[in-house]
């Protein structure tokens, strides 16, 4: 390593060319329209570490309300000192910038590509949104000052037949589950949806940045690879008001011997305050998944924050088991 430099790059279709140097999830042909435009909307850039002509390493990096994001963060052989020398060069653009804290990583599209740096032990199998890395990597940006911002596990098992309408517990007489009719219909539902999911998703659950402007992105991939029904709503009829919702996606990458996708990752839930404990999550994961098990789905994995207790209760109720784990770091400047 005696000429080492970086190269930094903000064209999209050169950041998309280098990007599979950062990221364990193949960076499929049918995947590019939506990296590109993730990367477009936040403006992203790529730091390439080089000796010579050797490509050592790289990270994306990304900025929003004084947060300096990354992601895609990789180096040859995982080599401990390429990964400092890395890590030191976006402390310094940060820095730079007047950036007041760093976070990641971020791996954009979240939706293809996921979250975090995997915890030991976890499950290394090929997975949608779920990368690979060894603990190296955290070790060293620990070593450096990074602090734990979220843990997020994942809960995998079979696709859940639970039917809530025979739970004596609770009465939906008050309550209908719906789906969108069509694109334009679900576009109408966006900002219930987000504005659902900004008031009741816990800190943190809500780690991707930019998702107003990345929501279209989102939908048009579930749409591509998946169904209508994978966005859900649950209408409280006295008030004629949305008052839950979720959204799921196919795990294109897990499939049966018949080459059909069995895997429904349930990708976010949330549910008004006033709305809780009346068993409306079952009742939305009982509606979607009978459509899902129509298309040949049969089990579920999905991402819950460790300090998020009453999703993890209702994980745990439905026998499902955590199988990987993933780290978002944070530096403070």
């Amino acid at each position: 390593m005696n000429n080492i430099k970086f190269q930094i790059n903000n064209n999209p279709d050169i950041i998309l060319k280098n990007l599979h140097y950062g990221i364990s999830i193949p960076v499929l042909k049918e995947f590019e329209k939506y990296i590109l435009k993730d990367i477009q909307s936040a403006n992203a850039r790529s730091i390439i570490l080089l000796d010579g002509d050797e490509i050592l390493g790289h990270s994306l990096i990304f900025y929003q309300n004084n947060i300096c994001y990354f992601g895609f963060f990789k180096v040859n052989n995982d080599d401990a000192e390429l990964i400092e020398i890395l890590m030191n060069k976006i402390i310094s653009e940060a820095k730079e910038l007047n950036m007041k804290q760093i976070l990641g990583p971020i791996n954009i599209p979240t939706i293809i590509f996921g979250w975090g740096f995997m915890k030991e032990g976890s499950k290394t199998s090929l997975s949608l949104a779920k990368p690979v890395n060894p603990p190296i990597y955290q070790e060293i940006f620990y070593k450096n000052g990074f602090n734990l911002k979220v843990e997020q596990l994942t809960w995998e098992g079979r696709l859940v037949r639970v039917n809530p309408y025979k739970n004596p517990r609770y009465n939906f007489d008050d309550y209908e589950v719906i789906f969108p009719n069509d694109r334009d219909h679900l576009m109408e539902l966006k900002d219930i949806m987000l504005e659902l999911h900004a008031k009741n998703l816990p800190p943190s659950a809500r780690i991707t940045p930019n998702i107003e402007n990345s929501f279209e992105n989102y939908a048009d991939f579930v749409l591509e690879f998946g169904d209508l029904y994978m966005f859900y709503f649950t209408r409280y009829k006295p008030a004629d008001k949305i008052v839950a919702c979720g959204t799921a996606m196919p795990n294109i990458f897990i499939k049966d011997r018949n080459g059909n996708v069995k895997d429904l990752i349930l990708y976010s839930w949330v549910v008004e305050s006033e709305h809780r404990k009346k068993g409306l999550i079952t009742l939305m994961y009982y509606e979607m998944m009978l459509r899902a098990k129509k298309d040949k789905y049969r089990t579920i994995s999905g991402p819950i924050a460790t300090d998020n207790a009453e999703n993890t209760g209702v994980a745990q109720s439905h026998g499902l088991i955590t199988t990987r784990s993933h780290l978002i770091l944070e530096l403070k400047l």
